[in-house]
């Protein structure tokens, strides 16, 4: 089975890389993993991140195909393999994420690629965003939308403030989808694309490196889990959230490559900005 979303997989970043780029224009849906790394074809998108998975394998084969769909052209898909290129954009999705230059080499073609940031700018657009109806509204937020985890075991509360009343709890390890940060460094927890609660910036951090087709903890919770840890799982549900419009922070930024193959070389400036449900939109 493992094997033909593999194959399935290939197919349509090849069909991708063909078709090029394109964006529906509506900034896509708060906290939507499947809008993560878009500027590839929709339809090509959703088949795509539904066969990849979540967290950062969906993120990396979309960047992929916005890369060789548009910003870098035909020369990658001719000159990086299938596994290049998915690594060549997972440099990229940290690339944009940290701000940081990345180096990236293959490890069996000898392509090598420098990644680097050379400018950015934040921008702050009016988005909808989700939340559960026990959860208390914010005005703005910095977007996020990545794959993050509790440090230790840590409560879950209604608002981005210790005043807020404690409606649940983080284990140590857990991961859950971070869909923002607040002005005082609470992170909106996210069940689904609903926030279900905030925590302490402090007590949790990203995950590294997500694996491509494992689901976050917060999303595939059960009953008797939820109820372990102080949820009532009725109240953490998206099935009725109340929608806001919220001022969500993102950040543009212009990243020079410098690709180098056994064929040759390749140098360009491309810009990506980051949309308010937190996918990095390339070109």
């Amino acid at each position: 089975m493992l094997g033909s979303k593999k194959v399935l997989v290939a197919a349509l970043v090849a069909s991708v890389f063909a078709t090029g780029c394109a964006t529906d224009g509506s900034g896509g849906g708060w906290g939507t993993k499947q809008s993560i790394g878009t500027a590839i074809g929709a339809v090509a998108g959703v088949l795509l991140g539904s066969q990849i998975g979540g967290g950062t394998g969906r993120t990396v084969a979309m960047i992929a195909g916005a890369l060789a769909g548009g910003a870098l052209g035909n020369w990658i898909g001719s000159n990086l393999d299938a596994k290049d290129q998915e690594a060549l954009a997972a440099s990229t999705q940290r690339a944009l994420a940290s701000g940081e230059a990345q180096n990236w080499k293959s490890d069996h073609s000898g392509a090598t690629a420098v990644i680097r940031p050379v400018s950015s700018k934040t921008e702050t657009r009016e988005a909808s965003v989700k939340r559960s109806q026990n959860v208390v509204q914010v005005k703005n937020l910095v977007a996020l939308n990545e794959t993050w985890q509790a440090k230790s075991s840590t409560n879950l509360r209604a608002g981005p403030g210790t005043e807020n009343a404690k409606i649940g709890g983080l284990s140590s390890g857990q991961t859950f989808t971070a869909l923002g940060r607040t002005d005082n460094n609470w992170v909106a927890v996210g069940r689904k694309g609903v926030t279900v609660g905030y925590v302490s910036g402090s007590l949790v951090q990203p995950v590294a490196v997500a694996k491509a087709d494992q689901a976050v903890d917060l999303d595939t919770i059960t009953v008797a889990q939820a109820q372990s840890q102080g949820f009532d799982l009725d109240t953490i549900e998206p099935a009725k959230p109340v929608v806001d419009t919220v001022a969500v922070q993102t950040t543009c930024r212009t990243v020079q490559y410098d690709v180098t193959t056994a064929k040759g070389s390749e140098s360009k400036t491309v810009d990506a900005c980051q949309q308010p449900d937190g996918a990095w939109q390339i070109g």
